[in-house]
């Protein structure tokens, strides 16, 4: 059997928002694209319509991290997926894009970057990548670079203390966690 993919291409994107919030209803996004009038945006994630039935090549990247005060050392870049999927006319496939960490003027660690999630309306999972860790403090010995990875488990930071796994926040230390985004 030949699947015949659609001939359609769009490219969602923050839409310029920062930090926790996704972006809000906007009058025209995506103007003068394929997708044009078909997304909707409903608490800072986005829902497009599906034009037509067929196999779409869907890629994913998750936001880098942010930068340290002086930009040294940055954030770890995103993971980047790419699946290709049945998908249905008027079927509505929700997408969230990650947003960059934010950076951090007082010479201390910065936020690791947003994962991008694209889920069926149903919730069900299409593809999801990570976003890349948040630059260290301004010490070459602290894993600040960290990028993001295609498996299930972070990379190891500071003191080669663990990354986290299944959406788990990694270590900061022997006694406490950095982070916990449990999905």
């Amino acid at each position: 059997m030949v699947k015949k993919l659609c001939a359609f291409h769009a490219v969602f994107k923050n839409l310029g928002a920062k930090g926790s919030h996704g972006p809000s209803a906007s009058d025209n996004p995506y103007a003068g694209q394929d997708h044009y009038r078909q997304v909707t945006i409903t608490n800072g994630i986005q829902q497009w319509t599906v034009p037509y039935t067929g196999y779409y090549i869907i890629e994913a990247t998750g936001a880098a991290g942010g930068c340290d005060h002086d930009r040294y050392p940055c954030g770890g870049k995103g993971a980047k997926m790419i699946g290709e999927f049945r998908l249905n006319m008027s079927e509505v496939i929700q997408v969230l894009v990650g947003q960059e960490g934010g950076s951090n003027i007082n010479a201390w660690s910065s936020g690791g970057g947003g994962g991008t999630f694209v889920v069926r309306g149903n919730s069900t999972p299409l593809i999801i990548a990570g976003g890349g860790g948040g630059g260290g403090l301004r010490d070459k010995n602290r894993h600040g670079k960290c990028n993001a990875n295609t498996g299930t488990t972070g990379n190891a930071g500071y003191e080669s203390w663990p990354g986290g796994s299944n959406g788990t926040g990694a270590y900061e230390n022997a006694t406490e966690y950095s982070g916990e985004d449990k999905i």
